[in-house]
């Protein structure tokens, strides 16, 4: 019975055992197919994310605020702003890069005028060395009638000197004008340009005119020292004459500086530029702006007896008053004659008194119609009359 008894226990005990071996395995099998499955989840990237490797919505293609572009900033639009035929194929790096490809968002219709006159390029005037002498020649001619004598004169009841192809003025020491002195001008402008000047004139700066009033000058008009300065001035005259060229292109300038309205300057640059396109001489331009000014100074005006407003004649109003868009050359210059006779006749009815010069500013801007080549060169085409004239013009 003991041996019975003891044999018994031991197959209870192995039995216990053989139970725990084989739940043993079972569970190790069990946890082997959970991790294979899983194994397989990731393999095919099913995996849970864990909260490290979650984006934030939107993170990647969303920009800040304050990083859109303005309005009016030139830049590339995203892809998925495009629209129309020519967004289904997104551009390449190098295209994008280009500045073709760059879209400028819409401007109001005033900025666009803005913009439109602000990029209008002002004519450059230049005139060929060759057609100077004979541009100047016949500036000379309306001027003084082309005497050689004239281009050392100076005016009844005037207080200075007029000199040269343009009748330049040159005040005594001590004497003032409401004109610009540009006799000193010119000289410094020639002596720049290479010329050498007369001794006792080639002095920094240049010194005042020797003779204190008209008198005195017509006293000395055969003295050594006016024949001289007379023959330095026919020597000169293409040179004055492209000095007339630069202060035409000063006056240029000053007109379009001096028009604020954006309108008002695209119109101007654009009549200027059909005349100098019209005229390779640039005759009309420089012989107006020399006769009657660039129009930007208000004593350059006087009252409408029509509007009540004031009305002025230089170049500014001429080019504000054409409104033609022919690029004919012999129309072009038809019509900038046309509109300064018309400015100079309302001038006179403006101011009776110009009257008698008005005969003689009529024939002379009724050459502007023509190159210098086909110009009659009879001396009945100028207008017999001092350049600006001065205090009886009063422009």
């Amino acid at each position: 019975m003991p041996a019975c008894g003891a044999l018994l226990l031991s197959c209870v005990i192995a039995a216990v055992i053989i139970a725990q071996t084989a739940s043993t395995e079972n569970a190790a099998r069990a946890a082997t197919k959970v991790t294979d499955k899983k194994k397989k989840q990731v393999k095919h990237g099913a995996s849970p994310r864990t909260k490290a490797q979650t984006p934030k919505p939107d993170a990647a293609v969303q920009k800040p605020e304050a990083q859109e572009p303005k309005p009016n900033a030139a830049v590339p639009l995203p892809e998925e702003q495009k629209s129309g035929p020519d967004a289904v194929a997104p551009p390449s790096d190098a295209q994008t890069s280009k500045p073709e490809t760059k879209t400028v968002a819409p401007q109001p219709e005033a900025q666009k005028s803005s913009r439109k006159a602000t990029d209008l390029a002002v004519p450059q005037l230049v005139l060929p060395a060759d057609v100077a002498k004979a541009v100047g020649q016949k500036i000379w001619l309306n001027e003084s009638d082309g005497s050689r004598d004239a281009v050392t004169s100076w005016n009844t009841n005037e207080e200075f000197a007029s000199l040269g192809i343009g009748h330049f003025l040159w005040f005594p020491a001590g004497k003032t004008a409401p004109f610009e002195e540009d006799f000193p001008l010119l000289l410094e402008f020639l002596r720049r340009e290479g010329t050498h000047l007369p001794s006792w004139l080639d002095k920094t700066p240049i010194p005042p005119c020797p003779w204190m009033n008209r008198a005195e000058f017509k006293k000395e008009i055969n003295s050594p020292a006016m024949k001289q300065l007379r023959q330095f001035l026919l020597d000169t005259v293409a040179g004055q004459t492209q000095f007339l060229v630069a202060r035409a292109q000063r006056a240029v300038e000053k007109i379009i500086e001096n028009t604020p309205d954006d309108a008002e300057r695209e119109h101007i640059i654009t009549q200027l530029s059909r005349v100098v396109q019209a005229s390779k001489d640039l005759y009309p331009l420089i012989d107006y702006i020399n006769f009657k000014g660039d129009g930007t100074e208000p004593a350059e005006t006087a009252i409408d007896k029509q509007t009540g407003n004031r009305q002025g004649w230089g170049l500014k109003q001429v080019l504000l008053r054409m409104n033609g868009t022919t690029s004919d050359g012999k129309a072009v210059l038809a019509e900038f004659a046309d509109t300064a006779q018309f400015l100079l006749r309302q001038r006179v009815r403006n101011l009776p008194a110009n009257r008698i010069w008005e005969e003689g500013w009529l024939r002379r801007v009724d050459t502007y119609r023509r190159p210098i080549a086909d110009l009659d060169s009879n001396p009945k085409w100028g207008g017999n009359e001092s350049p600006r004239a001065k205090a009886a013009k009063a422009r």
